[in-house]
């Protein structure tokens, strides 16, 4: 096939007829038009005389450029002229279509569906058989070569993946190809190491054409918290003008309703491919946001979920005892004040003033009773899903509190009086922590050598009393313990929350133990020490067009992996859940930079634009017979048949 432009001919040897146009225009120009006879009686009078000049009549110039264009154009309609031809690539062997499927294809998915759907309207007619490979889902032996009629079946079921391809499973799959194919590979723009290795694979194996869009990619890193201000970087993979973006924070209304919370601007510099904004929210509406997402892009990485991290618990904090002046350190509620401080919300008050308010969090000191109004309340509020953080001190362990029947307040019966092990009046020494069990909620974090117990309330003997003890000393008596209130929960420390008891709330360990607990959230995520030796649920799971979803049941995920590893076809970004805590997985990791692709020049790079190819020959030739129908009207007025006589041109 011959190309020029936009045009393709299947014929173009009948090209070389447009050369005699010139001689046809010659011929037709000296042969003169017809005679016109007329019947006049004085043409008598003029036989015998002599005209010493003749003049030969001539057809008009204009009859001519039309009889020549009609010539033209039945010439070109036969040399078979298509507009938009399809690239030929001079093979009828099997044909390789691979597509990226990662997130960043999700922008423009239908686009790609169609340019696939083109692929395979020209591969049926020609009979080659095709094989469909996304780079994030390969096949587990060879290439699936099958008719493009199956394959036309099987499209609408395509779907790209929430992750990039994994680079070392991809580079071993193109190695072990075999020959004998040609590859059209539609990608999504972004740059990967692997990208240079898999195309030596393929061109070793046939001729590669690329398809890919010159719009930009954008995603969102997840956002960073110093001192209340949220921090957004917004990344983009070609560099360009200036730009805006818009980045939208959605939640929850009071009312339940998802709904736009907040929104900024992000500006891109010229040339840069970073652009940072900062936003300043109000607790109560920072603690809404379920997720950032950048407007009008619909992928994944467009998308960074809120967690714990982006959260400030209100926590409600009450003594059972006053605090004595002069004497700070030996408060309650001293050391938690300075473990929460930083990380969340602090409600002072009476227990029914401050219940109205929702906090996530409520701890009682040394509290040994509560109002019934109160308690009332208090179970309320815990089925709804609050958190109940109770210790022990003095007050309780003097009191008869639940002795016999086990208090609704607390996880577990306490014996009467506590227990002294390292003090003046007792034989012992101070206990050490025994390390936490494997389905503890504490499991893998690292107790201090230094960490010792002096005193404590007792947990008195039960069927239950196993199921619901978090913690232990060295001895095996309960130091922590918890059990579910409907959607809630009640956890005691059995010592006190200051350094009375033990020096638990001297070390770091305490604010960890918080930290698990979901009493307190860091701003930053949590490390490999953090999570180490816990395990996290999946509850939600986000789509490749940046849709969360229910992710039904599915197995748990070591924390370990939460801390670095990349998402996958094993590891879904999404949100998770270890307890009351809330870890969410990003697409977009935190120090994430996109870059463009750099084909090789040797490689042809298409848009994802289609334009079908259309036939003109039948154009063409109704084109001719218009204007040999023209020809032949003009000739009969020409001559004078259309009338009476003939009058001049």
């Amino acid at each position: 096939m011959l190309t020029l432009g936009p045009i393709g001919f299947t014929v173009p040897w009948l090209l070389t007829a447009l050369a005699a146009l010139p001689i046809l225009w010659i011929l037709l120009r000296a042969v003169p038009p017809a005679p016109i006879k007329r019947r006049f009686p004085g043409v008598a009078l003029l036989l015998g005389l002599q005209d010493d000049e003749t003049q030969a009549d001539r057809t008009p110039w204009w009859l001519l450029l039309l009889r020549t264009l009609a010539v033209a154009a039945i010439i070109l309609g036969f040399a078979g002229p298509i507009l938009n031809p399809e690239k030929q690539t001079g093979t009828d062997g099997p044909l390789l279509v691979l597509i990226d499927g990662g997130w960043a294809d999700a922008r423009d998915w239908s686009r790609r569906i169609n340019r696939v759907d083109a692929v395979l309207d020209k591969a049926g007619a020609e009979a080659r058989p095709i094989a469909i490979v996304l780079t994030t889902d390969l096949p587990e032996e060879g290439l699936p070569f099958r008719s493009a009629r199956d394959w036309i079946a099987k499209l609408p079921g395509l779907s790209p993946n929430p992750w990039e391809a994994e680079a070392d499973e991809l580079i071993l799959w193109a190695e072990g190809l075999e020959d004998g194919f040609d590859t059209l590979w539609l990608s999504n723009g972004l740059q990967a190491d692997w990208r240079g290795e898999v195309l030596s694979e393929l061109e070793a194996r046939g001729s590669v054409r690329v398809f890919e869009s010159p719009a930009p990619v954008y995603a969102l890193r997840p956002p960073t918290i110093d001192g209340g201000v949220i921090s957004l970087t917004v990344l983009r993979n070609r560099p360009g003008p200036n730009a805006d973006v818009t980045v939208a924070g959605i939640g929850l209304d009071p009312n339940g309703i998802e709904r736009e919370l907040a929104r900024i601007q992000v500006e891109f510099a010229e040339g840069a491919n970073i652009a940072e904004a900062s936003l300043t929210l109000q607790p109560e509406l920072r603690n809404r946001i379920t997720r950032f997402t950048i407007s009008g892009q619909s992928t994944a990485g467009a998308v960074v979920l809120g967690d714990d991290s982006l959260k400030r618990r209100e926590v409600a904090m009450i003594s059972g005892r006053e605090q004595r002046e002069g004497l700070q350190l030996l408060s309650p509620l001293h050391y938690l004040r300075q473990a929460l401080v930083t990380s969340t919300e602090l409600l002072d008050g009476a227990l029914l003033d401050i219940l109205p308010a929702n906090p996530d969090v409520i701890i009682l000191a040394d509290v040994a009773t509560v109002a019934e109004a109160e308690e009332s309340a208090l179970l309320e509020w815990l089925d709804k899903g609050g958190l109940l953080l109770r210790f022990a001190g003095p007050n309780l362990a003097a009191s008869d509190i639940s002795r016999e029947d086990e208090d609704p307040l607390l996880p577990v019966r306490l014996r009467a009086g506590g227990r002294n092990v390292g003090g003046a009046m007792s034989w012992g020494e101070p206990k050490a922590l025994r390390p936490f069990a494997d389905n503890s909620l504490f499991y893998g974090l690292e107790i201090p050598e230094d960490v010792r117990v002096s005193s404590q309330v007792m947990a008195q003997p039960d069927p239950e009393l196993a199921s619901r003890v978090m913690a232990t000393l060295a001895d095996g008596t309960p130091l922590v313990t918890g059990k579910p209130v409907g959607q809630g929960q009640v956890v005691l420390f059995h010592v006190t929350a200051n350094a009375e008891w033990s020096s638990l709330p001297l070390s770091g360990l305490f604010v960890q133990m918080l930290e698990r607990l979901a009493v307190s959230s860091g701003s930053a995520r949590p490390t490999l020490e953090d999570l180490e030796g816990t395990t996290w649920v999946p509850e939600q799971v986000l789509t490749a067009f940046g849709q969360l979803e229910d992710a039904g049941i599915m197995p748990g995920i070591a924390g370990e992996r939460l801390a670095g590893d990349p998402v996958g076809s094993d590891l879904l970004p999404g949100l998770y859940a270890g307890g009351d805590r809330r870890l969410a997985v990003n697409v977009i990791a935190s120090d994430r930079e996109l870059s463009a692709t750099a084909w090789p020049a040797r490689i042809p790079v298409e848009g994802l634009d289609i334009r079908s190819e259309q036939p003109l020959k039948g154009h063409l030739l109704t084109l001719a017979l218009v204007l040999l129908a023209i020809d032949m009207v003009a000739s009969m007025w020409l001559s004078g048949r259309l009338r009476g006589q003939r009058q001049g041109y």
